[in-house]
């Protein structure tokens, strides 16, 4: 781009022009700073005369007040007085002249009352005129024994009144006193200031002086203030404005235009790479490369940019093909996790049909009459077996569920020493087998939160289980239960083996485990600290766990916001134990041979009477020889399915009254719903507890 010769290609020596420019403006602002220095400089000088002049002034009326003070003091100590206080008969004749020889100080004329102690006028002098009000001020302090001084308004204008105590040795009461006052405005405070008393309305007024007084006069707050017209308020010498006003606007106007033209000149090139950077900014990165300027600045510029833009597109370029592959890769991933999640389900569903006919026939073998002590003893073990399995198939499916986000918490008011009440109770079995000491801190107040009291439950127990597995057999557990304001906190503290800091980071992530022997005691998937974490995290709250080491035990803590005072739910209490239950007519459908036979045995043991069907059309067309009390279902049946089977039974007249229990290895909250929906009482979940099937059988 061509440019004048004078005009020079570097930006510096143009900026350069452009501040020289601008000094204009720099000397019209130093000249309007020196006028401001030298007339604050005028201001400071007045004022210190001024102050000068308020403090004379003020020691000049102080003087008075201190000579006035002084001589009234004299007065009320002289012989004169005092013999005037015992001498009725002739004190007409000294009082009066001694009196009236104190019609003024310093000038200033002076109203003067002798009195008795009772504030009775023995003498005064003959300017002496005191008011009703000044009188009774003057009894109403007389017995104070100390100098006193106020102020009174009257219509010759505001009079200072004060009185002196006459004291002796011999008493303790003033015997007489001397009343005078002064008008205020005979005390000369000059043409320039005024005198005050009295608060001030404005604390922060610096144009006042203080009166220095004695200090029967400095309740009074005296002060003097400069008058309006002083030497104080004297004007400052007046700015010339107009010829001010003239040279600024001239010479802003000049340097507006120039400034102007001078930044348009300058910027032309600069703006031309702004709309370059906008369009590209608004489009694609495309072909298009920023234009070379007329200065050497702008061209390097522009020459940097347009480099940057080539690597750019090439790096564009790659990535869109790294997108690619990465979005494939995420769709892959997630495809992944789905069949993840849906095979935990599955697998937690197939795992319980094989458990329920094992849990059925370890119950059945306990139960045989005459049977070998170590069948049962087998049956206990198999009992317990089963119960830990079907933990770790309910971990399974909890983790499955909290995947997918299909946990339903009921947040009803709860009190948090019964969460850990049940949980030690759920725990207490494995505690007492490995022979430890469980320890419960309640608290000092009770406790209340929001939450799901199963889940609370759940997670408290997996802390317990966790710290008992993880504890050498005779160790110490400690529940502690506090709150704050605001939340709830629950400790679980262990004495065992402790976390390592290499294993604290991911303690709470899924399938971690600590250190285990060669005997694999501690046993476990490593679902029971996730779990825990994520169902904290839906109620609202967190977890942490705290160790000083291996070897050396830890601590779990939860903490919950805390709910405010409400009534709390009622928990049903589990079921009690049956002594006998009358014998039913039961009908069992499962298309498991073992699970349904077994089921069938160990019911007949208890008396009942059994009809054992494998598919659904097969018990409806069962014709019973007796009413059907109750009929165990199971839901995953070939062809008709049991909620299919349930709603048939009850649209039937003979079994729409009968008892209809669900059995299925699914129990999510869905589940139990469409049960609930085809006509189900009640919904049990594979291996279904004896105890609890037996309950049920009672509401038949």
């Amino acid at each position: 781009m061509n440019r004048p010769r004078w005009w020079p290609a570097s930006l510096v020596r143009r900026y350069a022009l452009a501040t020289a420019g601008l000094a204009a403006a720099a000397l019209l602002l130093t000249s309007l700073g020196s006028w401001w220095l030298i007339r604050q400089q005028h201001e400071n000088a007045i004022e210190q005369l001024a102050q000068r002049e308020r403090q004379h002034r003020a020691e000049a009326v102080g003087n008075d007040l201190r000579a006035l003070s002084a001589r009234m003091a004299e007065v009320s100590a002289s012989t004169i007085l005092a013999t005037g206080l015992v001498d009725s008969a002739g004190r007409e004749t000294y009082l009066a002249p001694f009196l009236n020889g104190i019609r003024q100080i310093n000038g200033i004329p002076v109203q003067l009352t002798f009195t008795d102690y009772r504030g009775t006028e023995i003498a005064s002098n003959d300017t002496s005129s005191f008011t009703p009000e000044q009188l009774a001020w003057l009894r109403a302090h007389l017995q104070d024994a100390q100098p006193a001084a106020t102020i009174f308004s009257s219509p010759k204008g505001d009079e200072l009144v004060a009185v002196e105590p006459m004291l002796y040795a011999r008493t303790s009461s003033p015997e007489g006193a001397v009343l005078y006052k002064v008008g205020l405005r005979d005390l000369d405070s000059g043409p320039s200031v005024q005198l005050e008393w009295g608060p001030r309305e404005d604390e922060t007024t610096i144009d006042t002086s203080p009166v220095p007084v004695p200090a029967v006069f400095q309740h009074l707050n005296f002060r003097v203030k400069a008058r309006d017209g002083s030497l104080a308020h004297a004007a400052s010498p007046e700015l010339p404005y107009f010829h001010i006003l003239l040279v600024t606007i001239g010479l802003f106007t000049v340097i507006v235009i120039a400034g102007l033209n001078l930044a348009r000149v300058l910027t032309r090139d600069l703006r031309q790479l702004e709309a370059f950077a906008t369009r590209l900014f608004e489009g694609d990165l495309g072909t298009e490369r920023a234009p070379e300027g007329s200065s050497a600045e702008v061209d390097a510029v522009a020459r940097a940019l347009n480099g940057m833009l080539d690597r750019i597109n090439l790096q564009h370029i790659t990535l869109l093909g790294e997108q690619g592959k990465l979005t494939r890769l995420t769709g892959e991933l997630q495809a992944a996790d789905r069949r993840k999640d849906d095979f935990l389900a599955m697998l937690g569903h197939e795992l319980r049909n094989p458990l329920a006919p094992i849990s059925a026939g370890a119950q059945l073998l306990a139960k045989l009459p005459g049977t070998d002590p170590r069948i049962v003893r087998t049956s206990q073990v198999i009992s317990r077996q089963v119960g830990q399995m079907t933990k770790i198939v309910n971990d399974l499916l909890d983790v499955s569920r909290v995947n997918r986000g299909l946990i339903t918490l009921e947040r009803i008011p709860l009190d948090a020493s019964e969460v850990v009440a049940a949980a030690a109770e759920q725990v207490k079995p494995l505690i007492e087998s490995r022979g430890h000491t469980l320890t419960i801190m309640p608290p000092t107040e009770p406790v209340r939160v929001i939450g799901d009291h199963a889940r609370l439950v759940q997670v408290l127990s997996n802390l317990l289980t966790n710290a008992a597995k993880y504890t050498p057999n005779g160790g110490h557990i400690v529940v502690r239960l506090a709150c704050s304001a605001a939340e709830a906190v629950l400790e679980v503290t262990d004495d065992g083996m402790g976390i390592t800091p290499e294993l604290m980071p991911e303690i709470f992530e899924l399938f971690t485990q600590g250190s285990r022997g060669a005997d694999r005691v501690q046993g476990g998937l490593g679902l029971g600290l996730a779990l825990v974490k994520n169902l904290v995290e839906l109620h609202g709250g967190a977890v942490r766990a705290d160790s000083p080491g291996e070897g050396r035990g830890a601590t779990f803590t939860v903490r919950l916001p805390r709910a405010s005072d409400m009534p709390l739910s009622a928990h049903a209490l589990p079921a009690p134990h049956l002594a006998k239950v009358q014998p039913r007519r039961i009908l069992v459908v499962d298309d498991n041979a073992d699970a349904a036979r077994t089921l069938a045995d160990w019911l007949k043991l208890e008396g009942h009477t059994v009809y054992v069907f494998f598919d659904g059309p097969s018990a409806l067309d069962f014709a019973a020889p007796d009413h059907i009390d109750a009929f165990v279902l199971d839901i995953g049946l070939p062809g008709m399915d049991g909620r299919e089977v349930a709603r048939r039974l009850r649209a039937r007249p003979d079994t729409k009254e009968s008892l209809l229990i669900a059995l299925s290895g699914y129990g999510q909250a869905v589940d139990l719903e469409r049960s609930a929906a085809a006509g189900f009482d009640h919904h049990l979940v594979k291996p279904a507890d004896p105890e609890a099937l037996q309950h049920l059988l009672a509401q038949a």
